[in-house]
C-alpha cells in the first residue's frame, strides 16, 4: 500500500493510492464514463508515465497515447514513449508542432514559451481526442501545476465547494467542454516518487534543471530562453537546444543536473558545486569556439 505524505493527506484529503482509485472510479461512473475510451498525453517523464500506469491497473479504456514532438525537443523523452508503449501495449502518434511553435513564438517573450506550447497542446489533443471518438483526455498534471486553481474555481462553482474527491476528473479548461482525468492533481512531489517505484516506471531523466523550485520536472531545452527576451529567429532556439544538450550530457555522466539559460548564458546546476559549474563552463567554452 502506497500511503502518502502529510502535505497531501491534511491539504488535499486524500490518505493513500487506495483512495485515490477509488476516488477515480468513482468520479467516472458518477459521469457515465467508466466504460469510455481515454486518450493519453505522454510527455515521456515520470508523472505522466504514472499515471498511465494508474489507468493501466484500474482497466479503463486506455486506446491511445499522444507524444507531442517539435524541432527542439528531447530525443530522450521520445525514447521514454516508446518504452511506456511496450511496457502497457498502447499505441502512439507522435504529433509535430513545431510549424505552429514557430509561429507563435515569433515575437513573444521567452517566459512565455511553457505556456504557449501547453496551449498549442491542448488544442491539439482536443482534436485528436474528438477525431478518435475518446470522451476523456489524460494528463499528468500534479498538485504543484498552476491547473490547479482554475479546478478547484470550477468545483466552487458546481458544489459550492472545493470537494476533493472529485479533483480527478473536471471539465477544466472550461473553453474545451471536454473531461481531463488528471489521476495526480491531488499528489505532492514525494508521493509522486513513491509511486514512480512502485509502479516500477524506468524510465530515463535529461537531467535537466527543470521549472519548479524544489520540484524537478523536466521539459524541453527552449523553456531556458530568458525571461524578457524576445524570440525573433529561430537562431537562439537552436543555440538552446544544442548548449543544453551537450550540459545534459556531462550531467548524466556524472550524476548531476545543468542547464543554461541563453542570451545570458546562465549556468544552473543541482546540487550547487563548484566543481560541476566549472565542467559546464569547459563545456560552453568548447562549444562557442566550435561554434563561433
Amino acid at each position: 500500500m502506497v500511503e502518502f505524505s502529510n502535505w497531501t493527506v491534511n491539504k488535499r484529503k486524500l490518505k493513500n493510492l487506495s483512495q485515490l482509485k477509488e476516488d477515480i472510479i468513482k468520479n467516472l461512473k458518477d459521469n457515465n464514463l467508466e466504460d469510455e475510451k481515454i486518450v493519453c498525453m505522454l510527455s515521456g517523464g515520470k508523472d505522466s508515465s504514472i499515471s498511465l500506469a494508474i489507468c493501466k491497473e484500474l482497466n479503463l479504456n486506455v486506446s491511445l497515447g499522444v507524444h507531442f514532438v517539435h524541432k527542439w525537443s528531447w530525443d530522450i523523452s521520445k525514447k521514454n514513449v516508446e518504452y511506456l508503449k511496450k511496457k502497457y501495449n498502447i499505441p502512439i502518434i507522435y504529433h509535430d508542432i513545431t510549424d505552429d511553435l514557430k509561429k507563435r513564438l515569433n515575437g513573444a517573450k521567452g517566459g512565455s514559451v511553457c505556456r504557449i506550447c501547453k496551449n498549442i497542446m491542448k488544442d491539439n489533443i482536443v482534436k485528436i481526442a474528438k477525431k478518435n471518438d475518446c470522451k476523456i483526455i489524460m494528463t499528468g498534471d500534479t498538485a504543484l501545476e498552476k491547473i490547479s486553481g482554475p479546478i478547484m474555481d470550477y468545483l466552487r462553482e458546481m458544489y459550492g465547494e472545493v470537494i476533493y474527491s472529485k479533483m480527478e476528473l473536471t471539465k477544466v479548461p472550461k473553453k474545451y467542454n471536454t473531461f481531463f482525468l488528471r489521476p495526480l492533481i491531488r499528489c505532492g512531489y514525494e508521493d509522486i516518487l513513491k509511486l514512480k517505484d512502485y509502479y516500477g516506471i524506468d524510465i530515463t531523466q535529461v537531467n535537466e534543471v527543470g521549472d519548479k523550485i524544489g520540484y524537478w520536472r523536466e521539459g524541453c531545452p527552449i523553456q531556458y530562453c530568458d525571461y524578457n527576451t524576445i524570440i525573433s529567429n529561430e537562431e537562439l532556439l537552436d543555440k538552446l537546444y544544442l548548449y543544453n544538450l551537450k550540459l545534459t550530457e556531462i550531467g548524466r555522466k556524472y550524476g548531476f543536473r545543468c542547464s543554461i539559460k541563453l542570451p545570458s548564458k546562465e549556468i544552473m546546476v543541482v546540487p550547487k558545486k563548484d566543481e560541476y559549474i566549472k565542467m559546464c563552463k569547459e563545456v560552453i567554452d568548447k562549444l562557442e569556439k566550435d561554434v563561433g
